[in-house]
This record gives C-alpha cells, structure tokens and sequence, in this order.
C-alpha cells in the first residue's frame, strides 16, 4: 500500500543548512529517531508551494540518530528516507517528536509521536491507511470475482456500498477533526485528502470548514506563510463558488416562455451585435467552436434549415466559443469554419476565449453543440431541441 500525499508537492532544491545545539530549546525542535532499511536521509522543510532540503544527515547501522532543526515559528517538514518514503512532520519551537520507521516499510507500520500537531497528522493519516486498506481489499476480490468467473451485477454493487461508506465514514472523520482543531495549523493537511480524484472535503459541500479554519489560524497564528497561504486559496476558492451560483442562477433563466437574455458581441470586424436587433425574427442563437467535433457534424443541417426558412423571418445568430489555449490562431479557424461549412448567415459573434467567454457564465453553458430558439417578440420557444426536431418547431413559430 502506497499512500501518496497531496499535500507536499516535493521538489528538492540544494540548500547550506548546520544543525547546532547553540540554540535555545524554545527555539529549535528536536527529532529523535530510530530508522530502518536506509543509510543516508534528508531533511525538508516545506513552504506553499515546494519542499526544500535544509540538511541530509547519514544514518548510523543502529538506526538511531537524534538531530535538531532550529525554527522560531510552526512548519511543516519532510523526513525524506531516500527509499522513495516521505514522511511529512508539523514541529513547533520547543517539540521532542520521537520517529521510529522502515524505510522499506507501509506508512501504517511508523510510530510517530511527541507533540499534539504530529497526532493530528496521525489522525489524519489514520484515516488514509484505513481508507487506501479498504480499497485494496475490494479491488482483490473484484479480482477474484473476474477469475474465477462469479463476478455479477449484485457483487459490483456491494463492493460499490462498501466503497462508498468508507468514503463517507472518512469524511465524517475528516470533519470531526477540523471541527476539533480549526485552529491548529496541521489540520490544513485535512483540506488536501483525497481518493483518487475525489477530494474528501469539498468547499462545494463544505466551505464553512474552510472559513472556520481560517478565521481560528488568523487568530492563532496570524503572520504565518501557511495562515497566509490557506486565506489567499479561500479567498479564490470564494470567488470560484460565486462565479458558479451565477452561473446556475443564469441557467436557470434559460427555460421556455421567459425572456431570451441579452447578447451583445462583436463580429470579426469589431460590430457589435445585438440580439435583440434581431427582434421580429424567429432566432436558433447557436453556441458552437471550430473545434467542436459534434457542432460541426450539426452545421449541415443548420444549414439547410436557415435555407429553408431565411426569407420567411428565420434567421441564425451564432456564439462561437473559439479561443482555446491549443489553438494557434482562434480568429482564423473560426472564420475558416464558417467559410467550409458555409454559415452563410451575417450574424457571427465571437469573444475568442473559449471557455472563458463571459457569455458561458452568462448562460450557465456546460457543453456544445448548445441552441437556443427564440420567438418573434423575444421569448425563449425552445432550450437545445434536437437539430431534428427544430424544423417542426420554426414551422409553428412563423
């Protein structure tokens, strides 16, 4: 079992550190240690964003070697075994923190203590090793299941409900322990835990543990990088849950019989074009990209529809979403597309931002090929139909 920590991204820079015991001991924290299977360590200290090694220190045949790190605020700090095994420490000035470990050993096995910020990365870890356990065990018997041929329906979802009650259950510990230690600075180490790609506690779900935090370290230790570090992340981790409010409470907007939304873009001569000038039309307002495989397998047909209809009052109105990061030039593969699939239609709009457009937000869109079919007096007939069905619809609306 190999538990990865996401909270250290480590990353070894060369730094001129010496130990010496000149210090006082309310200035320094000292590491007692007994360590297996490796010869040589490494000690780190990690800021925000990286670890960096502060001293490597050979390790004698007993194991056992004591060292000291001075140190006149909290941190955190990696003891690195150099067998591919980190072990991540929180130490404060005047800490004795005893490790005994195997470098060649499961994280489970070491036996950390000295200090009530270690036992809270414990408790932490606990819950890892109990976690990463359980998983291990279930993929074995879906293994099992496969082989010999008994895997079925009702064995996946119990493996499934076991699955996701451990997920739970490590959830509800993560919250217990920062409801418990909101204001010590290890338990920022629970914000990062995750399964896979599923982070354990979300600020979607669970932000008042976010601002909770925040507020007990900026009252505990105010001027620390790590206070800092979490205040600026909420801070983007805020403005990201508004952003996404306002994005759902304009998807919401978008539903048939209401008002269709203002949109105001520029063409690729730099005219503004308003929807709303198009009032007295009967509008497909069509979200699409260059790069869109599905939009452009639409565009025949969108094609053949405004043909079939333009001189009848119907009319398409086009967002482009082009401007992706990948693309070289976003205004020429746009025009381009317009040109080889013959949008013959004068009304093509684009931010050239891609995803960033404003108008994505503006209309909560999650995905293209996105229509929209819009009355003659403005309203919204019709929210993404099936290109095969707004023939139909376009009838009856002119």
């Amino acid at each position: 079992m190999n538990v990865k920590n996401t909270f250290f991204q480590i990353v070894l820079v060369s730094a001129a550190f010496v130990s010496c015991s000149l210090f006082s001991p309310k200035e320094q924290a000292v590491l007692n240690m007994d360590l297996q299977n490796t010869k040589r360590i490494a000690i780190l200290m990690a800021d925000t964003v990286q670890a960096i090694t502060i001293d490597s220190l050979d390790v004698p045949s007993s194991g056992r070697l004591s060292y000291k790190i001075k140190l006149s605020e909290p941190g955190f700090y990696v003891l690195d075994l150099l067998q591919g095994k980190r072990i991540p420490l929180y130490l404060e000035p005047g800490d004795y923190i005893t490790i005994k470990a195997d470098a060649t050993a499961d994280y489970d096995s070491d036996e950390i203590s000295g200090s009530e910020g270690v036992e809270i990365l414990n408790k932490i870890n606990r819950e890892n090793f109990i976690s990463f356990a359980l998983i291990d065990s279930l993929e074995s018997e879906l293994s099992k299941a496969e082989s010999n041929g008994t895997y079925n329906n009702e064995i996946r979802t119990e493996l499934d409900a076991a699955y996701e009650k451990r997920v739970k259950e490590h959830q509800e510990a993560l919250y217990s322990i920062i409801e418990k230690y909101y204001n010590r600075l290890p338990v920022i180490f629970a914000f990062y835990q995750s399964l896979g790609q599923l982070p354990l506690v979300s600020p979607v779900d669970k932000f008042e543990l976010f601002e909770k935090v925040e507020e007990g370290l900026r009252k505990k230790h105010p001027n620390n990088m790590h206070t800092i570090f979490f205040a600026n992340r909420n801070m983007k981790i805020k403005e990201a849950l508004e952003v996404e409010r306002k994005r759902k409470e304009n998807a919401a907007r978008i539903k048939e019989g209401n008002p269709m939304p203002e949109i105001a873009l520029a063409n690729d001569a730099g005219e503004i074009i308003k929807l709303s000038s198009l009032k007295g039309k009967v509008v497909l307002v069509d979200f699409w990209a260059a790069w869109c495989r599905p939009c452009r397998m639409n565009n025949p047909k969108i094609v053949t529809l405004y043909n079939k209809y333009k001189d009848k009052g119907f009319t398409v109105y086009s967002v482009s979403l082009d401007g992706l990061p990948n693309q070289p030039s976003p205004r020429d593969a746009w025009q381009n597309a317009i040109k080889d699939d013959q949008l013959n239609w004068p009304y093509h709009v684009s931010e050239l931002m891609g995803w960033n457009s404003n108008i994505v937000n503006e209309f909560g869109i999650e995905n293209i090929p996105y229509t929209i079919l819009v009355d003659k007096n403005g309203n919204i007939a019709a929210v993404n139909p099936p290109v095969d069905m707004i023939d139909a619809i376009v009838m009856r609306l002119l």
